[in-house]
């Protein structure tokens, strides 16, 4: 055996397990760490639970392959054309103590056999059992990229007890040879030693490395090799004088089950999950601060109403301006300023119980005559027409069966007619058109932020835009429209944005 080969190969994986193993341990502290830390989320995320008692925890797995013998008898190299595997094969129970270690119990059983590459001997060795209880470590679940892991490397160390038959052979040529003067034909002569190695039991040190794929909910697939290291020189029933210690290599690949009923197993559960949760809750409100799907100039992080229509006033927590507090929002609110505990309905609208125009909240006559024309202020205007051309005409009054006489609101040092006052402009059309006897003053009012010279002009534009509407649009006699300007003169309350507006009286 190349006795310097071995030692270096030896030593060289090694190392490498050993680093392996550091960098397990390094992940196990890591996992321990972030089932801490999530044991203040226990109340908030249930599967944010990282503790092994909520996983499967239970492997059965079963694995073929291939015996490397590296002995005195056998070939040193890989590459050799005398090197020879035979196939073992073997079970394993694994039961996992946290996401990442676990104690496995390994048998094993098959053959192994070499020839010498400078003398005619060669071995065959029958391996009755090789049994190992294993200390392993998976720390590919530990990721930093995936929260869900399906491939994981491992590594183990263990100790166990191997017992095996060995067997040593002359390499005689396939024909007739005197041996001891008797004729032999072929070339297994076994060798007569004086050193019974039959049955033999010694202690073996495996060292293992390998990695498994996820295939289903309770199956993996994994590929390991394993250096199994003997503190005996008898593996290959022959014993050489100053020789390594034997050792032999086993290759295999192998199907896993997962046991238990639970969703998941503990190998599989990265225990930085909660981790990559909490930064994936920061990602996501950072997105939300920097995101304002309905550019109502609220992040969405803090948008209580997400979907607003864009240029719609919100509040600072992104809902809609609602002027009068009556529950309805200024963009669909037909009337934004109505009377402070007055009742409205869906659109916005004071109530207005007996139809006499006048809501509910300012009417000092709540139970008008159906048909009266009435002042502001809901009390009955009596009329020069006949009780005879009401019934002809169905209703004079100002509150004809399409509406009545509600004020108009304007935008700051505006006098545009929002597009939201078109259907109400369009029944006090008609009011006007059913009492072609009638005569209107249109009264325009400001708030109190503008001097008054200011505000007297303002207002009068107002008032001028509606009769111009009126006039324009609907056909009303001009003759019959007259306007003037209140300016600040006459506010309706302390709340700038109801002072902005056009009233509408009748002129008797």
């Amino acid at each position: 055996m190349n006795t310097e080969h071995n030692k270096l190969s030896t030593m060289r994986i090694f190392s490498i397990l050993m680093s392996l193993l550091f960098i397990g341990s390094a992940g196990q502290i890591s996992a321990q760490s972030s089932a801490v830390h999530d044991s203040a989320h226990i109340s908030i995320k249930s599967d944010r639970m990282p503790y092994v008692s909520h996983f499967n925890t239970w492997d059965v797995a079963a694995h073929l392959g291939v015996s490397y013998p590296n002995t005195d008898i056998a070939a040193s190299t890989l590459t050799s054309d005398k090197l020879q595997t035979h196939l073992m094969y073997g079970i394993d129970l694994t039961k996992f103590l946290s996401h990442s270690f676990a104690f496995q119990g390994r048998f094993l059983t098959g053959k192994m056999s070499g020839t010498d590459n400078n003398k005619p001997y060669h071995f065959e060795t029958d391996v009755k059992y090789d049994l190992s209880i294993n200390a392993l470590f998976q720390f590919g679940n530990i990721a930093f990229l995936k929260r869900t892991p399906n491939l994981a490397i491992y590594a183990s160390i263990g100790v166990g007890v191997i017992r095996y038959v060995p067997h040593v052979y002359y390499n005689y040529p396939a024909s007739t040879h005197v041996l001891n003067g008797v004729y032999i034909q072929g070339y297994d002569v076994p060798v007569d030693s004086s050193k019974d190695y039959g049955k033999t039991s010694e202690l073996i040190i495996p060292f293992n490395l390998g990695i498994k794929y996820r295939i289903s909910k309770h199956f993996s697939l994994n590929a390991e090799y394993s250096l199994r290291t003997m503190n005996s020189d008898k593996l290959d029933g022959w014993y050489r004088l100053l020789s390594e210690d034997d050792d032999y290599s086993y290759g295999s690949i192998g199907l896993t089950y997962h046991i238990g009923s639970r969703d998941k197993m503990a190998e599989w559960v990265n225990p930085l999950q909660s981790v990559y949760a909490d930064l994936y809750d920061m990602k996501d409100k950072v997105d939300q601060l920097g995101t304002d799907t309905d550019k109502d100039g609220v992040a969405d992080l803090f948008d209580k109403e997400p979907d607003t229509p864009e240029g719609t006033k919100v509040y600072g927590d992104g809902t809609s301006v609602d002027s009068d507090g009556d529950g309805v929002p200024d963009f669909k609110d037909v009337e934004p300023f109505s009377a402070k505990l007055a009742k409205v309905d869906a659109a916005g609208k004071e109530i207005d119980t007996d139809g006499d125009g006048i809501p509910d909240v300012r009417d000092m006559e709540p139970a008008t005559s159906k048909g009266s024309l009435v002042n502001n202020q809901g009390i009955t205007i009596q009329t020069a027409q006949t009780e005879a051309e009401k019934q002809k005409s169905g209703s004079s009054s100002i509150m004809a069966s399409s509406g009545y006489l509600p004020s108009i609101f304007f935008d700051l040092n505006s006098d545009l007619i929002a597009t939201k006052y078109d259907e109400t402009l369009a029944s006090i059309a008609l009011v006007m058109m059913k009492n072609p006897d009638l005569k209107f003053m249109i009264s325009g009012n400001c708030d109190a932020r503008a001097s008054s010279d200011y505000n007297a002009k303002l207002g009068k534009r107002r008032a001028e835009a509606v009769k111009r509407h009126l006039v324009k649009r609907y056909k009303i006699d001009p003759s019959r429209l007259s306007t003037e300007s209140l300016g600040k003169a006459q506010p309706i309350t302390g709340a700038h944005p109801m002072n902005r507006r056009v009233d509408f009286s009748v002129v008797e």
